[in-house]
């Protein structure tokens, strides 16, 4: 009698399994599913996710192989095989556990649909008639014919704001769509603040039924529907935030990785701590196809692969068109030390606040510019000057305009009248800037002004990104208060005031990257009036109390190479990025005595592990206490040379530890 035929599968268990064992666990189907799809499992005391890896047939079983049978079938041929290539990859860049990785690639099945409308149905793409410059017709012509010896290298698509990276973008994909019209592409942008500018960009030269976008803010359904349209190949433009590297594409033929400076690519919060520009790259090597970075600021360590030739220069001047002229830019650095002199407290200077009102009376629209929100940074108690903290964390509570404090780093919220931890009185005083703050002065100066607060704590409403987009865009705000999310691609033409209410903050953080990062969210900001078809002339105006730091002369005369050259120039002193890696090691435990041993007893193992290695010793992290949990960080700085090494002790380490490979911040 012949034996059932079963098959020997390696599945990867949707969960976090040791680094230093195998990823996969080994179950018996007696149907032959295919690698790559997704099954249910049972994984210890529990039925859990996983996906195939490895299918094995086999006739005779030997009766010594105990293995448990898998629990079913959940959708066959789930990933496709450059998913589980790319999945395989982050692992080992940001290790990271195989199984933990896969999640991010797994999207809710759902039975519902997306409901197209019958307007967008009828609906038919009406480009603008636009004549490409001849800088603007060899960006595209490199594209999507690339420099024989250079084929496969990435391109970097350098030019100042309203320069028309965008055109290039859409003709790229124009010319290479119609070379083959199966053609998929994928247009990254760093913020979900962006996503209804894109796709109102590319809707007028595209389907709209082509057109997804993938992102978080879309609900379960909308979700699982455009992604089985990418899988398909029925979606051919794909606009979506990082999370969009991980779709299945059928036949991938560009990338654009859009403001590619921008540090919201990164995923800081959860492991894997990926960088999408990082895995873009990857994903376009994966499917052999060309990618393209893009940005009016390029990030140092982007540039400095041009001048390698690891990547293609693709440089934009500024754009003048016959029928579509660029209005001048003002900048002005006001001395806030001086208003101080003049009895003027507020976060307002007079300056700016004569520009706002200028603003209004002609019809103009205003953007003020603060990296931080809520009421304030922090609070002290009135009596004995002890700073107001989360009892979770070890983060400074923040005063917001529903009366109470929020711990940025937990859920935490306080009473409504709360005691000071070392002295129990109750009256605190806010201290510096924030977004809910700067609203509420600009709410008491311009009473009549609509106005629009832009930060991560109303983000979340639904449909906020898309709502707001539609309200500027038609005139119905006329100041925007916002963070870092408003910095970059918006253009609208009555936007013409910018006010950067406290860039003294933007250089308060203490990392190697701080100069970089305020540089480019100033001329970011600065980039969103004066462009081509704007109304008025733009003003900008940088208020702060340090007038002679030489940052902001900079972005005034918006001299990216000599800001580059220094900033290059002190980074190779002191061995940062781009001339080596880091690595930001975290260890957290609710007991502070075992967080002290196990740091130490990591630094002493990489010390003596390479002489060439710079590790510092166990520091207490910025935020030294998380949800109750003590933390201490270790940097690591090393070259290529010595990455074998350092994957040996990393991969070795006990559970608690956090590896955040490229940190955004070392602190």
């Amino acid at each position: 009698m012949l034996k059932k035929t079963k098959y020997l599968l390696n599945i990867v268990p949707l969960t976090k399994i040791p680094l230093n064992r195998e990823p996969f666990f080994c179950y018996f189907s007696t149907e032959n599913i295919s690698v790559g799809s997704l099954v249910s499992i049972p994984f210890s005391t529990r039925i859990i996710e996983g996906i195939v890896v490895e299918n094995n047939a086999r006739t005779k079983i030997s009766p010594t192989q105990n293995l448990k049978n898998i629990d079913k079938i959940l959708e066959k041929d789930f990933l496709t095989s450059q998913q589980i290539a790319l999945a395989e990859y982050l692992s080992v860049y940001y290790f990271a556990p195989l199984g933990t990785v896969l999640k991010n690639f797994i999207i809710k099945i759902t039975k519902a649909k997306i409901k197209t409308t019958e307007k967008n149905k009828q609906k038919t793409p009406n480009p603008p008639t636009i004549d490409l410059t001849l800088a603007q017709k060899k960006a595209v012509n490199a594209i999507t014919q690339g420099a024989e010896k250079n084929k496969s290298l990435p391109y970097l698509l350098y030019g100042p704001s309203g320069s028309g990276k965008t055109e290039v973008y859409i003709h790229s994909i124009l010319k290479l769509k119609k070379h083959d019209s199966q053609n998929q592409f994928l247009v990254l942008v760093p913020e979900k603040t962006l996503t209804p500018q894109a796709m109102e960009r590319y809707g007028d030269y595209f389907n709209p039924a082509e057109i997804v976008l993938f992102s978080s803010s879309l609900k379960n359904s909308d979700l699982y529907s455009n992604w089985q349209n990418i899988k398909s190949g029925k979606a051919k433009i794909i606009i979506g935030t990082r999370m969009s590297v991980f779709a299945p594409f059928k036949q991938l033929a560009l990338i654009i990785v859009d403001e590619e400076q921008d540090m919201s690519f990164k995923q800081w919060e959860k492991t894997p701590r990926y960088d999408a520009r990082t895995v873009a790259e990857k994903l376009a090597k994966i499917n052999d196809c060309k990618i393209v970075f893009g940005s009016a600021t390029p990030s140092i360590a982007s540039f400095y692969q041009t001048q390698i030739n690891k990547r293609q220069l693709l440089k934009l001047p500024e754009l003048e068109l016959k029928n579509l002229k660029k209005p001048p830019l003002t900048t002005t650095i006001v001395d806030m030390r001086k208003e101080h002199w003049i009895k003027n407290y507020s976060c307002i200077s007079k300056k700016l606040k004569a520009e706002i009102a200028y603003a209004l009376k002609n019809g103009l629209q205003s953007i003020l510019f603060i990296n931080r929100q809520g009421m304030s940074a922090f609070s002290i108690c009135n009596n004995c000057k002890t700073v107001l903290r989360c009892p979770n964390c070890d983060h400074a509570l923040i005063y917001n305009n529903f009366g109470n404090y929020k711990c940025p780093s937990c859920s935490y919220i306080s009473p409504v009248i709360p005691e000071c931890s070392k002295c129990k009185k109750i009256i605190f005083k806010n201290i510096g800037l924030g977004t809910q703050k700067v609203e509420k002065e600009i709410n008491a100066l311009f009473p009549a002004a609509k106005i629009f607060r832009i930060d991560t704590e109303n983000a979340k409403e639904k449909d906020f990104h898309k709502k707001i987009y539609q309200k500027i865009s038609q005139g119905e705000a006329d100041i925007v208060v916002g963070t870092q999310m408003i910095t970059k691609g918006w253009g609208f033409p009555k936007m013409s005031l910018i006010g950067i209410i406290d860039a003294d903050n933007m250089l308060a953080l203490p990392s190697w990257n701080t100069q970089e990062k305020a540089w480019q969210d100033l001329m970011q900001i600065s980039g969103r009036v004066s462009r081509p078809g704007a109304i008025f002339p733009g003003t900008v105006i940088i208020q702060t109390y340090h007038p002679e730091n030489k940052l902001f002369k900079s972005v005034s005369e918006k001299n990216y190479i000599n800001f580059y050259e220094q900033e290059l120039s002190d980074r190779k002193i002191l061995s940062y990025p781009p001339f080596n890696k880091i690595a930001k090691l975290i260890f957290q435990d609710y007991n502070k005595k075992k967080v002290d041993l196990e740091t130490e007893k990591v630094y002493q193992l990489l010390i003596f592990a390479d002489n060439r290695l710079k590790v510092t010793a166990p520091q207490d992290c910025f935020s030294a206490k998380i949800k109750g949990k003590f933390r201490k960080q270790l940097i690591i700085k090393f070259d290529s040379f010595l990455e074998k090494k350092i994957a040996a002790i990393l991969g070795s380490l006990s559970s608690g530890w956090i590896v955040d490979i490229d940190p955004i911040s070392i602190i």
